[in-house]
């Protein structure tokens, strides 16, 4: 069965702030392979080697919070790899238009998506300066994620995280295809549950949340199953092999894991 991990960090240590690469302390494999150098090549090998066949990386701006990993550095890694797919982000702390970031970013740069982290970069999903980009992104038919849910990492504001700060996007955009990264982690999952079931375009990404516990997080996922889909947060944790190996291990069927692992970022990435 093939795997796409849609969640995947890209960096060196200087890219990322100090607590962060801190929280990235039990991936020694990370901290000795990749958290001085890293190369494309190299990322290739280890993922392969874990079982994943492509991976979305992200471009991450919040240099307060977690990162500051450009859209110009995620796709120049990514050139010439198919195996990597770049999505870009918005720089809030730039006054250009989102709209024209976006822009750049597609045209110039060669992005196939979008990362926002609202709870990092401090806005509201459902500003309505931002749907210019949400008419922009949803006309080419490309993915964007949102970071929903709790985080740990100091500078963050989980108030600008809630799941349903999502609901007017998805209505007023209905052809934007929407992940809520994290599921709406931990005390939201019900309501990021509920928005699934009412809207077509979106999704919910499982990185970062304990794969064992998905029946209970979400009772009607198998019902939903074209809209859950596999990511890792790497380098988070070290083991992409063993959080793969629990996705097999859920009370469902093949199609199912089938769709979590592959097929769901498959038709979102490719439209197949």
């Amino acid at each position: 069965m093939k795997v796409i991990d849609f969640h995947v960090h890209i960096g060196t240590k200087d890219q990322f702030v100090p607590w962060v690469v801190e929280y990235f302390a039990t991936n020694t494999h990370y901290l000795e392979n990749f958290a001085e150098k890293i190369t494309p090549e190299g990322v290739i090998e280890f993922f392969k080697s874990e079982g994943v066949d492509r991976l979305v990386i992200l471009a991450e701006y919040a240099p307060e919070a977690s990162a500051m990993i450009t859209n110009e550095f995620v796709s120049e890694f990514s050139r010439g790899h198919e195996e990597l797919i770049p999505f870009g982000g918005l720089n809030f702390l730039d006054e250009t238009p989102y709209y024209e970031q976006a822009r750049h970013a597609v045209e110039v740069l060669g992005v196939k998506g979008f990362k926002l982290l609202p709870s990092y970069q401090h806005f509201y999903p459902n500003d309505r300066a931002l749907y210019p980009f949400y008419e922009y992104v949803q006309s080419l038919g490309m993915p964007v994620m949102f970071h929903t849910g709790t985080s740990v990492f100091h500078g963050t504001r989980i108030k600008y995280a809630d799941p349903l700060l999502l609901d007017e996007v998805a209505d007023d955009f209905p052809k934007l295809n929407i992940t809520m990264e994290h599921g709406g982690r931990t005390f939201w999952y019900d309501r990021a549950a509920w928005l699934v079931s009412k809207y077509r375009n979106m999704h919910i990404g499982i990185a970062g949340i304990a794969i064992k516990h998905l029946p209970k997080y979400f009772p009607r996922l198998e019902q939903y199953s074209d809209r859950f889909i596999f990511g890792s947060d790497w380098p988070s944790l070290p083991s992409l092999k063993g959080l793969i190996d629990r996705v097999y291990a859920l009370p469902y069927g093949k199609e199912t894991k089938e769709m979590i692992l592959c097929k769901n970022a498959q038709r979102l990435l490719y439209g197949v």
